[in-house]
């Protein structure tokens, strides 16, 4: 049988379980003591894991169990390993061990079935499964089991003011227009032409390059013509607009051909149309007239504007020269001019802003538990106090109960109907553009973790297993919850390298480069700080997947889907990360400054509309400060010395209760939240006995919360005889007993 210790027999007890075939109990399966079996801490995700290295071999009638369930139900089948031992004191039986044999791993040899055995069958088909992107909004998990619909909020979004710039200049060797006018019977004959703009900047969709040489006749003398498309630098305005202009003009004017004139006039104007497509005139904007013929021909002039121009829906603007003549009847009537050395810079400002509109939204617990039942298939397997509400069941409302998600597509307000169709004899086709919201169980931890310093463990109830997700201080409680009685034995104490940063990156892979204006005043993008460390490399990467810019959110929803029905944008499968509170109504909204800060912030445009703040990528930073002081403890006057930004790093804000930061400031390293660790690792031998194996499985209640034991510190007595402590971080607790800990800071 191997390995079986007789004397131990009616002591220990194995139990086969499965839903369909009942209990079976057997005897230890071969190759448990020498097992290597071990406690290890997940090194993205922070909760510690169970492990067990090699296969156990069955034999008899434990054999013949598992070969039926697989032959029945194949390598999906569950079979629980259950293993209890009588208490020292009080006999009763005692779980000690409890896990699934993964029946992918199955051989079978002279009777003998091998199969590796697992902690549980939750973070098996949770890591299978952890990668793949899934549409939230399905009604099946990856195996077909059926779930409920998406549970949605609404979320209404006020607007965030955004600064929009359009810049217009000359191209050098575009830099003349030449006008030419004719007439046969000395009539009055008159053009206009447009100033060559060229784009330097686009932040208006409605802004536009005029076409070159595009001349509009036009034999008025008030200029006020209807005009065209082709000499427009602001077409057909969406809405009403406040453009400021400022306008910086410098040209020379030849005359080239004046043959029977009997008098003419020339100008510079912006001119405003009406009634969209039809480009009926409005009003003009008289920048320069000269009539003189001295006057003009060879000089050169220069024209400053500056004034803001109200502009309605339906309107639009042109920046235009313009001659007229009265002409004698003779034979060679000509009025020629040539406008040469044009140079021109044109700045068109817009403190723009939309009118409020409301997404479609899923909260942070429901996306954690849609993605956790897809990925598993399995329901109700998901907990959370960070995330949990009491709506929910949860006693009160956690830290990030409001944290929400969106997509381009729904903040556009594209939803999955209709439903596209091909056109038919007896029907139109229906398009939509719409995807749905798709993310993976990994994306959302990675987002979240760098954004929120969260972690995620499983954790058992009963023999219920779920999955927990918690500020990351949950897995590092600063609570004794496993004591040592001994003293422990060779001892061999290492720098925790991987605990020491050189460089920290933070923020978000995506926000800052947009088509529709400079991504220069969004805060919400990605930032990095050199420390001291010097003597390695190795950098602290907290970036999410997920996007937390409001002006990225904001450009989508200006284009929403009533008007943009067959429109892409660059954001529409971008997910976006929402704090929200709720509001007066059964709509949530963004919180703004007034709800978390000491006072307004600084070094942005229109503070009062801003959202998402305490995304920012400094206050990222400061949550992870307790992690990050770990590695400069020992410089408590030195600094995070800020590198650089991919956007507005003017930002300032205060959290109530914190100190004030720039977003590019250097922050002092005893600003940081106090460390809970030493980069220091210890590794001893102290044996695993039953007493002590039951702490190590074990759960504590501190203040008023379950935690696991593993979570919690570990105290031992070390070479020196004196008390010390540490985070768990890798036991194997068969033999001598091999346990590793990660000193913790006093």
């Amino acid at each position: 049988m191997g390995n079986i210790n007789p004397q131990y027999n009616d002591r220990v007890q194995y139990i086969l379980k499965n839903k369909d075939l009942g209990d079976l109990i057997t005897i230890e399966p071969v190759g448990w003591t020498d097992d290597d079996k071990e406690y290890s801490r997940h090194e993205q995700y922070h909760g510690i894991f169970p492990k067990f290295s090699n296969s156990l071999k069955f034999v008899k009638d434990a054999s013949e169990y598992i070969q039926l369930i697989l032959d029945l139900y194949g390598i999906m089948a569950e079979i629980e390993l259950v293993r209890n031992e009588k208490h020292p004191q009080t006999d009763v039986w005692t779980l000690t061990y409890s896990g699934f044999l993964d029946l992918s791993t199955w051989s079978r040899e002279n009777k003998q079935v091998s199969v590796k055995f697992n902690s549980g069958g939750l973070e098996q088909e949770l890591k299978a499964r952890e990668s793949e992107n899934v549409e939230v909004d399905r009604l099946t998990t990856i195996n077909d089991t059926a779930i409920p619909e998406l549970n949605t909020i609404d979320v209404e979004l006020e607007g965030r003011r955004i600064f929009l710039q359009t810049k217009f200049g000359i191209n050098p060797t575009e830099n003349s227009v030449f006008l030419r006018n004719t007439s046969s019977d000395g009539n009055t004959r008159g053009c206009t032409i447009p100033v060559p703009l060229k784009k330097v900047a686009f932040s208006h969709d409605n802004a536009h390059e005029p076409i070159p040489d595009s001349r509009v006749g036009d034999n008025s003398w008030e200029r006020h013509n209807n005009g065209e498309v082709d000499i427009l630098f602001f077409a057909v305005s969406d809405k009403r607009r406040d453009l400021k202009l400022k306008l910086k003009l410098q040209f020379t004017v030849n005359i080239v051909s004046f043959d029977d004139v009997e008098g003419f006039g020339f100008w510079a104007r912006i001119v405003t149309y009406k009634d969209g497509g039809d480009f009926v005139f409005k009003e003009n904007r008289m920048l320069f007239f000269k009539h003189d013929f001295v006057e003009l021909d060879g000089n050169t002039f220069s024209i400053d504007f500056e004034d803001t121009i109200s502009l309605l829906a339906g309107e639009s603007l042109g920046l235009v020269f313009d001659q007229n003549a009265n002409f004698i009847n003779t034979s060679s009537q000509t009025l020629e001019i040539s406008v040469d050395n044009i140079n021109c810079d044109l700045n068109v400002d817009e403190d723009s802003f939309e009118e409020k509109s409301t997404t479609k939204a899923i909260l942070a617990h429901e996306l954690a538990d849609r993605l956790v039942t897809i990925c598993t298939n399995k329901k109700n397997v998901f907990y959370s106090d960070y995330f949990g509400r009491t709506d929910l069941g949860y006693a009160v409302d956690g830290p990030g109960a409001f944290i929400g998600f969106t997509h381009g597509f729904w903040v556009r307000k594209f939803d999955k109907l209709p439903i596209p169709k091909e056109e038919t004899p007896t029907q139109n086709k229906v398009t939509n553009l719409f995807k749905p919201l798709t993310t993976s169980f990994k994306d959302f931890v990675i987002s979240n973790e760098a954004v929120l310093n969260i972690g995620v463990g499983i954790e058992k109830i009963g023999n219920i297993e779920r999955v927990r997700i918690e500020e990351k201080s949950f897995f590092y409680n600063n609570n004794v919850t496993i004591k040592l009685p001994n003293q422990v034995k060779s001892v061999k104490r290492t720098i925790a390298i991987d605990k020491y940063y050189s460089a920290i990156e933070v923020g978000y892979e995506k926000g800052g480069n947009y088509e529709e204006a400079f991504g220069l005043d969004e805060f919400n993008v990605k930032s990095n700080f050199s420390t001291i460390i010097s003597k390695l490399k190795n950098i602290f990467t907290e970036v999410s997947k997920y996007r937390a810019d409001s002006y990225g959110m904001e450009f989508a929803r200006r284009k929403p889907k009533s008007i943009n029905d067959t429109e892409d944008t660059s954001y529409d499968e971008d997910i976006f990360f929402l704090d929200l509170k709720r509001g007066l109504s059964s709509l949530f909204v963004q919180r703004k400054w007034q709800d978390d800060f000491e006072k307004e912030p600084t070094g942005i445009f229109s503070p009062e509309t801003a959202t998402n703040l305490r995304l920012s990528p400094v206050n990222c930073l400061l949550r992870h400060g307790w992690w990050i002081s770990a590695s400069v403890i020992k410089y408590a006057t030195n600094k995070l010395k800020f590198g650089s930004s991919t956007a507005n790093r003017q930002l300032k804000t205060q959290l109530i209760g914190g100190h004030e930061y720039a977003e590019n400031d250097d922050i002092i390293n005893s600003e940081l939240k106090n460390a809970r660790f030493i980069p220091e690792e210890i590794e001893f031998e102290h044996v695993c006995d039953f007493d002590v194996m039951q702490q190590v499985n074990g759960v504590s209640v501190i203040l008023g919360k379950r935690i696991i034991n593993l979570y919690g510190l570990v105290e031992f007595v070390n070479e020196e005889n004196e008390i010390e402590k540490g985070f768990l971080m890798n036991l194997k607790p068969n033999g001598k007993g091999s346990w590793r800990v990660l000193k913790a800071n006093r």
